[in-house]
């Protein structure tokens, strides 16, 4: 549903849009401490974004647009390494308990997403866009699986010290309502005087309803 103010041929128009778009990508990590290695192929977003939107045409075929949606985050590392939390509520990479098999280790975060953003029509279903993007980051785990002989074994924990607030950058591509997207964030996910530096990029798919 959209709602106009102002005159259609005017340049001042302004749209409030009640649409959404869904999108889901691989994350890889990127500046990051010894011992941390984000793995691409396991680690995912999942984005329900623009759920209310207003945009503004800045010219013939442009407009800048700025929304709010939600973001959920897996960060995780496969290797011999694993998150974690100690008793100072300190992260940290330590090594899995000696004769375990690993399954993954992961942080999970859920935010909400404040994407300012120039787009581009190049017709009605072919456009462009590119632009920062806002986090605002509530919520945190942690999650730890591994075999030992045969039993499975799980550590959890709470209250990572994820970085409240983080800004980014994106861009998407979008061909009839289905296209790519790639962001950028520089912000270490980790508060980084209670975790390890790391910082991540995202690429992935987009649906736009």
């Amino acid at each position: 549903m959209t709602l106009k103010v102002g005159k259609n041929n005017s340049r001042s128009t302004v749209e409030v849009n009640l649409s959404s778009s869904l999108s889901f990508g691989f994350i890889g990590g990127i500046n990051q401490a010894e011992g941390v290695s984000i793995d691409m192929g396991q680690s995912f977003e999942i984005e329900w974004g623009d759920v209310i939107s207003s945009k503004v045409r800045v010219g013939k075929k442009d407009f800048m647009r700025i929304g709010m949606g939600f973001d959920w985050r897996n960060y995780r590392v496969t290797d011999f390494k694993m998150f974690s939390k100690d008793e100072r509520g300190i992260i940290s990479m330590q090594d899995y308990p000696e004769g375990t098999e690993p399954k993954f280790s992961r942080i999970h975060t859920f935010s909400l997403s404040f994407p300012l953003k120039y787009y581009h029509y190049f017709n009605k279903k072919v456009y462009f866009a590119v632009g920062p993007e806002l986090y605002f980051t509530p919520w945190g785990s942690l999650k730890t699986r591994y075999y030992e002989g045969d039993e499975k074994r799980k550590i959890t924990a709470g209250n990572v010290h994820q970085s409240r607030f983080s800004v980014g950058v994106g861009a998407e591509v979008i061909v009839h309502h289905v296209g790519i997207y790639y962001k950028y964030n520089p912000f270490n996910v980790l508060r980084t005087s209670y975790g390890p530096k790391f910082s991540t990029m995202t690429v992935g798919l987009k649906v736009a309803f």
